[in-house]
């Protein structure tokens, strides 16, 4: 436990700073190292990471799909978001035809994985990078992390005060049904507060419906992507993802909550945004 604290303090320290000077380009240089570290993770629990001619293009598609959504201004960033998921989808033709000529020595149930990690990460990085640059870009930036990591902390204290009832054992064995409502509610009442804050000490104009509405839902999606993670670490028999963080894991053990919830959040302030 202790090395857990003083590695989130450590995060905490790093992740302010960089998100608060979010405007600059350092912060789409460290969600593209954070994006090619979580494909590699991905690909090392896969058992494919030194298949070179699968996870080299996946590199420098996770690589470069987050930074470069910096040089776009808003007229064209609709249109670099289609030409990510086109990338992707070429990668997606790419890795049958790597299947077809490794003669069978690539699972096709493996390769299914290995492009819907790819794709996940991807695409939840370029988007938590896109949002950046949005108007109000900012504050839903920090929404994500409110709604994610507020529904991840307030999962847990319930869960671990009051949880009786296993929510899924056979995917995540700790984690409880009243710890999941408690992280839906938590993380609701966490955004709602944010939003206050921006109301009364920053003088923007939250709209409270919408967030409450977008940290309802995308509450409950944290859950899915936590435990989708948990599932395929489980599949292929992986403690953690990684071991850069102490206590944490690897990248995708601690963000594949705020992963879950970047391209969705991202798709409903382009209807509606919270902020404007």
């Amino acid at each position: 436990m202790k090395v857990r604290v003083i590695t989130s303090i450590f995060i905490l320290a790093v992740a302010i700073p960089v998100v608060t000077f979010s405007e600059y380009i350092v912060y789409p240089i460290v969600l593209s190292l954070l994006s090619g570290i979580a494909v590699f993770e991905m690909l090392r629990v896969i058992g494919l990471q030194k298949r070179w001619s699968l996870s080299v293009p996946a590199y420098l598609i996770a690589l470069a799909a987050p930074i470069c959504s910096y040089f776009m201004t808003d007229a064209y960033r609709i249109f670099y978001l289609l030409a990510v998921f086109v990338v992707l989808f070429c990668y997606l033709i790419y890795t049958m035809a790597v299947a077809v000529f490794s003669k069978g020595t690539i699972p096709v149930s493996k390769l299914g994985v290995v492009y819907l990690s790819v794709t996940y990460v991807v695409a939840s990085f370029t988007s938590m990078s896109t949002v950046r640059y949005m108007e109000s870009g900012l504050y839903i930036l920090f929404l994500i992390f409110f709604i994610s990591w507020g529904c991840d902390a307030c999962a847990y204290l319930v869960g671990t005060f009051i949880g009786k009832h296993k929510l899924i054992p056979e995917v995540s064995p700790k984690k409880s049904v009243e710890g999941a409502v408690g992280g839906v509610i938590g993380g609701t009442i966490l955004s709602l507060g944010f939003g206050l804050f921006v109301d009364l000490v920053l003088g923007g104009e939250p709209n409270y419906i919408a967030i409450a509405i977008y940290a309802f839902v995308l509450s409950i999606v944290s859950q899915i992507g936590d435990l989708i993670a948990s599932l395929i670490k489980r599949e292929y028999g992986a403690k953690d993802y990684g071991s850069l963080m102490p206590g944490h894991g690897g990248v995708m053990d601690r963000f594949d909550s705020v992963l879950a919830v970047a391209t969705p959040l991202l798709i409903c302030c382009l209807v509606v945004n919270p902020f404007a």
